[in-house]
């Protein structure tokens, strides 16, 4: 049978192309609004160039006076040349009284003749000043009409028209859009150049590898931190914490309780024999070593961590001497993977046997149902969110939660009435991942400051048509009644390690949503955060 393999981008490439894509449409964008913008910006300027020429000539004291005697001097010609010579981007000034009859003309031979185009009966029959498009006897043109008064400005005595051809404005239009379009083209060419530097210094970031790498080793780190017994401690090169789990908590007797609380401390306050430290400064791994923490004797391997050539950091694994001696005087050989193995899967062999039990005496249906109902208690989770909530954003967030949660031992509850779509118009869901996580982290940290058994959150998010309801109730130590209207300025918090930013941002979005914010809170009782977000529209 063959084999399809589907083609998979390098991150290099996607960024560049995303770039470049951005790129392209920004100024495909800007160019579909400049270019018409720039050609009526010429178009105006023309206009008003002909009109303020056509009222300095209809104001001049000398042509009223001449054409007010019918210019017996022929002197009107002379002036309009000498004016014609002096202004930019005018064919043609024609003066001509009240029949038409032409005084000034670019053409000498045409004065005395009668004025062409049809379009200035307005400022003959009523005097009126405007901008006209005709053919006339240089060709089609744009131009201004305004009328001549007699020296006393009594009487109109006759009319001035002042114009461009329209094969000169043609021609400045693509002047102007071929420089546009120059731009435009260099533009394009630095984004260009600056999307492939920029996706090259992304990718040696990330030491050339590519996210389905990147996510292979997070999920591989994952489950190694999971399943593994040794405790595990590592530093980076300033020495501090930057990973230890739950084994290496419980092995060197730590107090705290989570630890996300001892990453970035320094690793002699942590493990006060760690000999760490002496790897950073050394290079030197150090294999089976043995050491004395809180009474407990410990096998550590220690090994510095080497990126192009530099120390980065440095991780130790250890084991409790005792368990190992232990293990080692009772399992020898396959008993010792096989029984490590058991006790990781104690559980899921139990109902393993279980179900080998009902096909041995035959009970295949109830073997099938059991099967079933363990799939649906491990999925239940996974399957109430992914059904109530579309959004996979905000999916990934509650489960996220969920570990989190389960962490500090705090259950969360999502209540019946959820229902989230994919889309929600003009919200968009970042938006929600932000007001949503923010409020389900205050939740359960309030919980977890609580001395209560049972502790647990409630959180709703109901969308209709015409809005989401974001609800998220939690049991803890609550709120004092002075500090509800401050909650929400940044800066302002109660935790040590917080910059008070998170309710902050709440707020922002909220309000850039045109959306209301309801805080009910009582000491020892619990806080509930009420949120209501339209979706005809923001401010």
């Amino acid at each position: 049978m063959k084999k399809y393999i589907k083609k998979t981008w390098r991150l290099q490439t996607k960024i560049t192309i995303l770039v470049m894509g951005v790129v392209f449409i920004s100024i495909s964008i800007i160019m579909f609004f400049i270019i018409p913008w720039t050609s009526k910006n010429v178009q105006n300027k023309v206009e008003v160039n002909v009109m303020n020429v056509a009222r300095l000539t209809a104001k001049s004291a000398n042509i009223k006076e001449d054409l007010s005697k019918n210019d017996p001097d022929k002197e009107i010609q002379s002036y309009v040349n000498v004016l014609l010579s002096s202004v930019e981007n005018i064919e043609f000034i024609v003066v001509a009284d009240m029949d038409g009859i032409r005084y000034a003309h670019p053409n000498p031979e045409r004065v005395g003749e009668r004025f062409v185009g049809g379009d200035f009966d307005r400022v003959v029959n009523n005097g009126e000043t405007y901008i006209s498009q005709a053919q006339g006897t240089l060709g089609k043109s744009l131009r201004a009409f305004t009328p001549i008064y007699d020296p006393d400005n009594q009487k109109q005595i006759g009319f001035v028209s002042v114009g461009t051809l329209y094969k000169d404005i043609e021609k400045a239009k693509i002047e102007a859009i071929r420089f546009i379009v120059l731009l435009t083209l260099i533009g394009l060419v630095v984004g260009t150049i600056g999307a492939f530097l920029l996706a090259k210094n992304i990718k040696n970031s990330l030491m050339g590898l590519e996210p389905s790498q990147i996510t292979k080793l997070y999920n591989e780190n994952i489950a190694m931190m999971d399943a593994i017994h040794e405790g595990i401690l590592a530093v980076d090169q300033d020495g501090r914490v930057t990973i230890i789990n739950d084994s290496a908590m419980n092995m060197l007797k730590i107090e705290e309780k989570n630890k996300n609380n001892i990453k970035g401390k320094n690793v002699k306050s942590v493990f006060p024999t760690s000999k760490l430290p002496r790897v950073l400064e050394s290079g030197i791994a150090e294999y089976d070593k043995e050491l004395i923490t809180n009474g407990t004797i410990v096998v550590a391997n220690r090994v510095p961590i080497i990126s192009k050539g530099k120390i980065i950091g440095a991780i130790a694994t250890f084991r409790d001497k005792t368990e190992l001696t232990m293990l080692a005087e009772e399992l020898t050989g396959v008993k010792l993977i096989i029984e490590a193995l058991r006790a990781n899967s104690h559980e899921f062999a139990n109902k393993l046997h279980v179900i080998l039990g009902l096909i041995k005496i035959g009970e295949i249906e109830e073997a099938k149902n059991y099967i079933i109902n363990v799939a649906d208690t491990q999925q239940q989770i996974l399957s109430m969110i992914i059904k109530r909530i579309k959004d996979p954003t905000i999916a990934g967030l509650i489960l996220g939660k969920f570990s989190r949660a389960k962490e500090l031992g705090i259950s969360i509850k999502i209540d019946k009435r959820t229902k989230l779509e994919c889309k929600h118009k003009h919200i968009n869901s970042n938006v929600l991942v932000t007001i949503i996580g923010n409020l389900i982290a205050n939740a359960l940290e309030s919980v977890s400051k609580s001395d209560k058994e049972e502790k647990s959150i409630n959180v709703r998010i109901e969308e209709s048509e015409s809005k989401i309801i974001i609800e998220v109730e939690d049991f803890g130590v609550g709120i004092k009644k002075e500090n509800i209207k401050k909650i929400f300025e940044r800066g302002f918090t109660d935790k040590s390690e917080s910059r008070g930013i998170g309710l902050a941002l709440v707020k922002e979005n909220v309000q850039s949503l045109n959306g209301e914010i309801k805080v009910i809170s009582k000491i020892n009782k619990g806080t509930t955060f009420t949120i209501i977000l339209p979706k005809g529209g923001t401010k």
